[in-house]
């Protein structure tokens, strides 16, 4: 097996049953298989995908999170290469393919760690593929450059070539081999959604490996399509947040904190969310702070 393609899905039948069908659509002369842990839904997922024969279908009965699915996932895999893939993509070529001959080809001179593809729209405009290591001086500058201009650039469009080098590839397409991912024991699980493939590919890069975008091939990502903004989500994101920054920019963290007091007063005015959900945010923030 060369490929072992890991789906996650959380009730999404019906995009996730779509990125399953594109992947068998356009992926030829390559051996794969298509492993889809299911979180727990309650859509029907369950009843519609243990019917399919042409994947691994692995239910669990609790919501695991992305990344400690996307490790059980791999426990399944018995492929030379990882393909994490979002539900929510489609695939209009032979990606996978492209993917893996690629990073055959390019492997030992680049010293390859995760390699992903362009990712795009519905109309094909170019959308978040890459990023940057977050880190705690350019967080706060987002803020203050809402007021001043600090000597502290935000992040600026990446224009990919054949072959650009980046930080991060975005979780939503993730090629990798197994064995790596295996050495650096795959997603921290302490990470529940958000945050977990900026972490993995931060451990990876550790190891002197780099990031790469390919411009050979690209893949529709119908962003936010599995997720819907709500007090929760906010919650999970800035928990997530606070944890990576705690792992990985420790000796700034203080600062983080304190700057996230200091910003408190400003998200009671966020009229998204109602007062008592503010207060919500609030009290779980301060108390991932401690």
């Amino acid at each position: 097996m060369r490929v072992s393609i890991i789906i996650v899905n959380y009730n999404t039948k019906v995009i996730t049953n779509n990125c399953i069908d594109s992947i068998i659509s356009k992926t030829q002369d390559i051996e794969y298989e298509i492993i889809l842990v299911d979180n727990g839904s309650t859509d029907g997922s369950k009843e519609h995908f243990q019917q399919r024969k042409d994947i691994k279908y692995i239910y669990s009965e609790e919501n695991l999170g992305f990344g400690k699915a996307n490790n059980l996932g791999n426990k399944y895999a018995s492929g030379e290469f990882l393909f994490i893939l979002n539900s929510d993509t489609i695939l209009i070529e032979n990606s996978i393919k492209i993917l893996k001959n690629f990073f055959e080809n390019n492997e030992n001179q680049l010293n390859i760690g995760v390699l992903g593809a362009v990712l795009c729209d519905e109309n094909l405009n170019m959308i978040n593929t890459a990023g940057s290591f977050p880190q705690i001086k350019f967080y706060i500058s987002d803020y203050l450059n809402l007021f001043f201009k600090t000597k502290y650039k935000t992040y600026e469009k990446i224009h990919f070539d054949d072959i650009t080098k980046v930080d991060m590839v975005s979780g939503a397409d993730m090629f990798l081999r197994k064995e790596l991912f295996d050495e650096v024991q795959g997603f921290d699980e302490k990470f529940f959604l958000y945050f977990e493939e900026t972490d993995l590919q931060k451990r990876i890069a550790n190891l002197s490996k780099i990031n790469y975008i390919t411009n050979q091939t690209n893949i529709i990502h119908l962003e936010g399509a599995s997720s819907k903004v709500n007090n929760w989500k906010r919650k999970i994101i800035q928990d997530s947040q606070t944890l990576y920054f705690r792992k990985n920019d420790s000796q700034n963290f203080w600062k983080y904190a304190f700057f996230e007091v200091l910003c408190s007063p400003v998200r009671f005015l966020n009229s998204n969310y109602t007062f008592k959900e503010n207060i919500s945010f609030f009290k779980n923030n301060i108390n991932k702070l401690l």
